[in-house]
């Protein structure tokens, strides 16, 4: 396993929590019921696993290893980085609105501010995806990425906790189950 392959796996479950998202939009824009929980909880999974373990990831490990041997890379990684904090600004945003359960009502900016999260993650990690990683997987020496694997394991066991990743992938999937039950 490379460290692309464990951080695009985190990226299925980024996407997974996007789409739930947008159908929370679509349910807040037409006054269906949406949980204060399932906010909390899903304000918890951006800030803990998409910023502080995924992006920690990227930030602390992959993207200094990446700028050491591709020269090339320094513009888009500052890129992504500048992607990062955007990111985090509105999941600011969202979680000062969730916190004050103040997202359900008139003059609310939570679907603004949600959409657009969910449009910058959505290019972010295509960008990723399609640029990034193939070129790290091309440029890094097998024991960086060795090393990389190793460091990741160190975030996911100091930063969110043992149990913690199997315990998002089960929130993600219960709401899955209750919000994008038509597809």
């Amino acid at each position: 396993m490379r460290p692309t392959d464990d951080l695009r796996e985190e990226h299925r479950a980024v996407k997974l929590m996007l789409r739930i998202l947008d159908s929370i939009c679509t349910n807040i824009e037409s006054r269906k019921n949406v949980e204060q929980e399932h906010l909390e909880r899903l304000v918890e999974f951006m800030e803990i696993f998409v910023d502080r373990c995924h992006h920690t990831k990227e930030e602390v490990y992959l993207f200094p290893e990446m700028e050491k041997v591709d020269q090339g890379a320094g513009e888009l990684i500052n890129s992504l980085s500048r992607e990062h904090k955007l990111g985090r600004e509105y999941v600011s945003r969202i979680g000062e609105t969730v916190s004050r359960k103040e997202w359900d009502r008139a003059g609310s900016t939570i679907v603004d501010n949600l959409r657009a999260y969910i449009q910058l993650l959505t290019l972010h990690i295509e960008k990723e995806n399609n640029d990034l990683f193939p070129r790290a997987d091309t440029c890094l020496e097998p024991g960086v990425q060795k090393k990389l694997l190793d460091s990741f394991q160190v975030i996911e066991k100091e930063e969110i906790g043992a149990g913690k990743h199997e315990e998002f992938h089960m929130l993600l999937h219960s709401l899955k189950d209750i919000y994008l039950k038509q597809e």
